[in-house]
């Protein structure tokens, strides 16, 4: 005779209760009204049972679990925490467990982790991709995102920060538009000589945020100087080496902005180890209002990064709830941030709150 214990079964949960399988698939799963008495009845019988749903049995038959994916470049950046924090505030609302995932700016860790997820059993992912989309080596990873399912069931997939593909949900943001008006502004408090710190190019908003720039001195009839273009790595540190590069092509620089608020940090270090002044020699300008920008009052555009964690998670259940929807593409504006590294006397508070 066998000891072992059989585990406990939505049957034996059905027959403690006194009611059937299926009010108690509808009570667990929420899919049909049930009355209070017998909700009590079934959850009491759930608790004195010590009954566990199995989330990827349920999962195999009604295709959803409840569970997402995030997957990002970096869990440790300043930017992301905002965002994921949105995400998950959003989740919470609708009982969905949020998982993340960092990449590190490596598309072969993100296609792991796309390729792990698809055989796991998840019911949407939100992804801020590092795909560099005009590559047309990348043209099969594409198609996969765009048709990404599981024993039959599509997979949403909601794009953050770029639009991979015009078939996918996308919620970004006008970076041409918001680097344009970081230019335009430097150019209204007399600054002539521009120059432009790229964040890394293989990103589609690293193109984007340059070709605002050079859209910028086109309309203000500026020629392009390539020497005051240089692309960095989104670290402090390679906006330090990058605007000591600018600096030593001894070049005419009185302004320059940067593609990330960390390289524009790292120039400001590099232009007072230099000897100048900040404004008055060279006005500084980064992008996405991270807090430590405010702490050394930099002027930056702001990114509404709670607004796209927000709106990803919208469009995930819009997605889950209308299959056949038009794709949606949501479009954020940046905010052009002026503080004392642009106009000096500036009245700009510390971001204490969002450490």
């Amino acid at each position: 005779m066998s000891n072992e214990i059989k585990p406990v079964g939505i049957k034996d949960v059905a027959r403690l209760a006194g009611v059937s399988t299926s009010t108690v698939s509808n009570v667990i799963n929420g899919t049909k009204p049930v009355s209070d008495s017998l909700q009590r009845r079934v959850m009491q019988a759930v608790n004195e049972l010590h009954y566990e749903v199995n989330m990827v049995a349920r999962g195999l038959k009604s295709g959803k679990t409840n569970n997402i994916a995030v997957i990002v470049s970096s869990i440790t950046s300043v930017f992301f925490p905002p965002l994921l924090q949105s995400i998950q505030s959003a989740a919470n609302q609708y009982g969905y467990i949020v998982s993340v995932f960092a990449t590190g700016g490596d598309l072969e860790k993100e296609k792991n982790f796309i390729h792990m997820l698809k055989t796991q059993w998840i019911d949407g992912i939100l992804l801020s991709s590092c795909v560099d989309i005009s590559s047309p080596k990348r043209t099969s990873y594409i198609q996969e995102l765009s048709s990404l399912q599981i024993n039959g069931h599509p997979i949403p997939l909601i794009c953050m920060e770029s639009e991979v593909d015009p078939s996918l949900d996308a919620i970004v943001v006008d970076d041409r538009t918001a680097t344009s008006n970081a230019v335009k502004h430097l150019y209204e408090i007399g600054r002539k000589n521009i120059a432009y710190i790229s964040f890394p190019e293989t990103y589609t908003m690293g193109k984007l945020r340059r070709k605002g720039y050079e859209n910028a001195l086109h309309d203000l009839k500026i020629n392009i100087n390539k020497k005051l273009i240089i692309e960095g790595a989104s670290t402090p540190k390679s906006g330090y080496d990058c605007m000591q590069a600018l600096l030593n092509t001894k070049e005419t620089i009185d302004g320059v902005i940067a593609g990330n608020d960390q390289m524009a940090i790292g120039a400001m270090r590099a232009i007072l180890d230099a000897g100048l002044r900040i404004p008055e020699d060279i006005a500084v300008v980064g992008y996405d209002d991270n807090f430590p920008a405010s702490l050394v009052q930099l002027s930056t555009v702001r990114v509404p990064r709670e607004d796209m964690g927000q709106s990803a998670f919208d469009l995930f259940m819009r997605r889950i709830h209308s299959p056949n929807a038009p794709r949606m593409l949501i479009r954020l504006n940046g905010e052009l941030i002026i503080r004392n590294s642009t106009v000096p006397g500036t009245e700009s508070p510390w971001e204490l709150n969002n450490w």
